[in-house]
């Protein structure tokens, strides 16, 4: 029994350390003339709370999504790759590598979601079954400032 409490607490803090610590989104930042905001974020999730992958901008590493957390990216407009994959060293992320290329107007926001949701949990004996789902899109703004005002930057 003692173990188990020592595991389930030891479980709580690794996922409470790796999730996003920065100040709570509150408002869109202001756009300059001729530039784009991305703004990626991650909802909280129990499927690899404990991950951070790596997010790219044409294949050059930009930075670590924590799980409920978010970062701005500022691009010029045009047509953009931004990729999800495996985070760095000892990165837990289960997920393959997931792609968005879109062509971003000038002066607008974007939002793009990464989500991993909890589909299904399962105890065989002394072997423990998850499996999720992944997702990587382009979210309309009304619904994604709902979900930024339970995140925090990176």
């Amino acid at each position: 029994m003692f173990k188990k409490i020592i595991v389930l607490i030891s479980t709580s803090l690794l996922l409470l350390a790796c999730s996003a610590t920065g100040s709570k989104f509150i408002q869109l930042e202001n756009l300059d003339t001729d530039q784009v905001k991305v703004y990626v974020y991650r909802p909280w999730a129990m499927l690899d709370g404990a991950a951070a992958p790596t997010v790219q901008i044409y294949g050059e590493d930009r930075f670590d999504l924590s799980n409920g957390g978010y970062e701005i990216i500022t691009l010029s407009p045009g047509t953009h790759k931004i990729t999800v994959k495996k985070g760095t060293f000892m990165s837990n992320w289960r997920a393959n590598e997931m792609n968005i290329e879109y062509k971003f107007e000038a002066n607008k926001n974007y939002f793009v979601r990464l989500s991993a949701e909890l589909q299904d949990a399962s105890v065989y004996g002394s072997v423990i079954s998850i499996s999720g789902r992944y997702g990587f899109a382009l979210i309309k703004e009304s619904f994604a400032i709902n979900e930024l005002k339970e995140v925090n930057k990176n």
